[in-house]
């Protein structure tokens, strides 16, 4: 008789001393887990994380492409600024060359022909120091580049009355 409740005596000793996760705890504590709703707890509550950290991954990707987006969008508009820039460079160079023939062949209003060409060097400057400025936002680099185009235009204009020439 001894032998049987010490059997039992064991068992319940073994039984109480298990984890009731089945992998960790044995025959007793799977039993003991599964019979009670944590074992099932547990696995939901690790799917529901898993799920959430899967919903996470799909924002951050979401983000990222967007940001790439928006990164492609303002190496656009920066390369447009500088085509902006190089044209604005062709134009002045265009008009130098129109001074410097009007000075050669005329000879007259030298001094107005040469305030022109300093306002040219003026304009020159005022967009390479544009295009060269990493501070200013590309919004500010647009706005001045479009002051210095309309600048060009009202010097193109004074350049053709005091060369006599029409472009």
């Amino acid at each position: 008789m001894r032998k049987p409740i010490l059997a039992i005596i064991a068992v319940l000793g073994l039984a109480a001393c298990t984890d009731d996760d089945p992998s960790r705890g044995g025959f007793f504590g799977g039993v003991s887990g599964l019979s009670s709703g944590k074992y099932e707890r547990q696995t939901q509550a690790r799917r529901d994380t898993l799920g959430a950290e899967q919903q996470r991954n799909q924002q951050l990707q979401s983000d990222a492409a967007r940001a790439n987006a928006q990164r492609q969008q303002v190496a656009s508009e920066r390369a447009a600024l500088q085509r902006q820039n190089a044209a604005l460079g062709s134009e002045i160079t265009r008009l130098r060359g129109k001074l410097s023939t009007a000075e050669a062949s005329r000879g007259q209003n030298v001094a107005e022909l040469r305030r022109l060409s300093g306002d040219l060097d003026a304009l020159q400057a005022s967009g390479n120091q544009i295009n060269n400025d990493p501070t200013l936002a590309d919004a500010e680099k647009r706005r001045r580049m479009e002051e210095l185009n309309h600048r060009k235009q009202l010097l193109e204009r004074a350049i053709d009355q005091a060369t006599g020439t029409r472009s």
